[in-house]
């Protein structure tokens, strides 16, 4: 089993799986058990090696600052409108 593949699609699913986790290390407990339910056949180490890099994802994308569906990505783009707006008229 590719690591790293186990890495992306569990950053990926991480807005559904980490909803109202506010904090790295609560993340890294969930996504332990979560991958250890998924994934019997994983070693300890690998397991704490993808919940891990994970968490390090997640964090350098702000997950932890804005939580998951906060829409932070959105107000940006909003602001991006209203900007062309103005400049329209």
């Amino acid at each position: 089993m590719n690591l790293k593949t186990l890495i992306d699609e569990t950053a990926n699913r991480a807005d559904e799986t980490l909803d109202g986790c506010t904090n790295p290390s609560e993340a890294r407990s969930i996504l332990l058990e979560l991958l250890a339910a998924e994934h019997p056949e994983l070693q300890q180490a690998d397991l704490r090696k993808i919940a891990e890099q994970v968490t390090v994802i997640l964090t350098n994308e702000g997950f932890f600052e804005s939580g998951p569906g906060s829409g932070g990505w959105g107000s940006s783009d909003d602001d991006d409108e209203s900007d062309g707006l103005a400049e329209d008229e």
